[in-house]
């Protein structure tokens, strides 16, 4: 018998149990898997569940005959190979071979046939079906080996193109490169060398391969805690990856600032060490120009300050008497001529000492000396006394001016509002200075709630000329307006907006122009603030605006 995984089926086929029954005998001993049908048809129908070793099947059957069944068997692609042994009991025996051979049986058997040898003939068939088996297996486990060596040898062709292409881009880069690139072995014998060498240690890439490391660097004994040439690498894998500043030596003997970087590779279970060399002889060279620069930038910018400190007193002090007498005589009795001259002197006079302080303000900002203060305020009083200053001057009934602050504000706060009211002033005050007619529109908002720090942004929009898209970059730059004709007509130093940026940042926020608002300007600025929790505290007076500068300009 032949030891196989899956049971041999052998498949039985006559219309007569009895005959069924006796080679059922035949082959009793036998540990095949017998299936017995009683017609053709059902045979058929057993054959397209199961895979069968051999078909023993009688001639003549009711309905659908031997024969018949035969070439429907060897028809289907699936079951044509299966042997067919035909026992028959016709006396037509010549008749009957010739048909059941030309409908592709394997053997024909008379009735009554010998039990020796009709199962001798069916172990042959099972013999060959289970080395058929084995080798339809073995085939199919070759076919799966062939497809895993393919997969296989298609990565290791992928791997040697990426170890190709990675060693030609190793080799183009060690020798183009203008840093000098050493491997060496643990006792610290060079090995290999690219040709930066020459130009930065004057060996020769012969000369260089084959010397000690410590003989290129000498600090590299101090390093791998050595203290004789080419004694071995000690603990130089502790320094691996780090950038080391080391002043290697030259052929000559002189010396150079570098900065070294060490790997470290296992090869063959060996530690195989690389080193990359940079000289930063330049770059020491202008760092130290660029602290030199930095330095005198340091005293030009603390003389300019001391500068702009000292001759702004001596302007404001001067000018400060001249607005003074300039208010006592516009209280004199004067001609209508006179206190026009008067009126013209007060407004220079006002205008001038703005731009001091502006300069004065952008200079402070400039230095780093601009600080913020953190007292409590009232927000609606810093907006309505901004607009207080430019009521007077709000062309009447062609300029509408009105401010809104949203639900969700708290009414006081904790900030800068001397800052907050700088800013407020130039944005309200290019509003209305470039809006013949119309209006100006304030909106503040809550936009962002923390446990101790709020985010307010604020809004300036009015229907005046407007900025051109082409022009909206240098806005924020100190000294500069959209255009000459904007000094001459308007005035002004061209340093509100650089200001206001430069204060807004120091309260945390930002500020920008609004594209999207098409009738003029529209301005958007946040700021941080804290809450406000002390209960029962009294305010500051901060928020109080010194009432002689509010008359001053609504005056001018």
């Amino acid at each position: 018998m032949y030891a196989t995984e899956q049971p041999i089926n052998i498949l039985l086929v006559d219309d007569n149990p009895d005959n069924l029954l006796a080679i059922e005998a035949v082959l009793g001993d036998r540990s095949y898997n017998l299936v017995k049908c009683f017609s053709g048809e059902e045979a058929l129908r057993r054959l397209l569940k199961d895979d069968y070793a051999v078909i023993v099947m009688d001639v003549q059957m009711p309905g659908m005959d031997g024969f018949e069944t035969a070439r429907l068997i060897k028809a289907r692609e699936k079951t044509k190979e299966i042997p067919i042994i035909f026992i028959s009991a016709t006396s037509k025996e010549s008749e009957h071979f010739y048909t059941g051979y030309s409908v592709g049986a394997i053997d024909y058997m008379l009735k009554p046939f010998v039990p020796q040898i009709l199962r001798s003939k069916i172990d042959g068939f099972v013999s060959i079906y289970i080395s058929n088996k084995r080798l339809q297996l073995q085939t199919e486990l070759l076919h799966q080996k062939t497809k895993e060596l393919e997969r296989i040898n298609q990565e290791l062709r992928i791997t040697a193109s990426k170890l190709s292409k990675t060693q030609a881009q190793a080799r183009v880069v060690g020798e183009t490169s203008i840093h000098t690139m050493v491997t060496f072995d643990q006792d610290g014998l060079i090995l290999t060398v690219n040709p930066a060498v020459e130009p930065m240690f004057q060996y020769t890439p012969q000369e260089a391969v084959g010397m000690w490391m410590v003989e290129l660097i000498p600090d590299l004994a101090v390093l791998a805690g050595d203290c004789e040439e080419g004694s071995g690498t000690g603990q130089l894998t502790a320094h691996t990856g780090a950038f080391i500043q080391v002043a290697p030596r030259r052929k000559d003997g002189s010396t150079f600032e570098a900065e070294i970087q060490i790997g470290k590779a296992l090869v063959d279970n060996e530690p195989i060490f690389a080193c990359t060399i940079i000289d930063i002889t330049e770059r020491k060279r202008f760092e130290e120009e660029l602290v030199q620069a930095k330095e005198r930038a340091e005293i030009a910018a603390q003389a300019k300050t001391d500068f702009l400190a000292m001759v702004s007193h001596e302007i404001r002090t001067p000018m400060n008497g001249v607005l003074g007498m300039t208010t006592l005589l516009l209280e004199t009795e004067l001609t209508e001529e006179q206190r026009e001259y008067a009126h013209i002197i007060r407004k220079s006079g006002d205008a001038l000492l703005l731009v001091i302080n502006d300069i004065l303000d952008y200079s402070k900002i400039e230095s780093g000396k601009m600080e913020l203060e953190e007292v409590p305020f009232q927000l609606e009083a810093c907006f309505s006394e901004t607009f207080d200053l430019f009521k007077a001057k709000s062309k009447g009934e062609h300029l509408t001016m009105s401010y809104v602050l949203e639900e969700g504000l708290p009414e006081v706060v904790v900030g800068d509002a001397t800052k907050l009211r700088q800013v407020l002033i130039n944005l309200v005050g290019n509003a209305v200075k470039f809006t013949p007619e119309g209006e100006v529109l304030v909106q503040a908002c809550l936009l962002r709630a923390c446990p101790h720090s709020l985010l307010i942004e604020i809004a300036v929009k009015d229907t005046g000329v407007g900025i051109p898209q082409d022009k909206i970059p240098l806005l924020f730059k100190p000294f500069s307006q959209l255009d000459s004709s904007m000094t001459r007509r308007f005035g002004g130093t061209g340093l509100g907006l650089a200001i206001c940026k430069n204060l807004i940042e120091l309260m945390g926020g930002t500020i920008r122009v609004d594209p999207t608002w098409q009738q003029g300007a529209a301005f958007i600025c946040t700021l941080q603030v804290k809450r406000y929790d002390a209960a029962g505290a009294e305010l500051t007076g901060e928020y109080e605006y010194t009432r002689a500068f509010t008359a001053m300009v609504e005056e001018s």
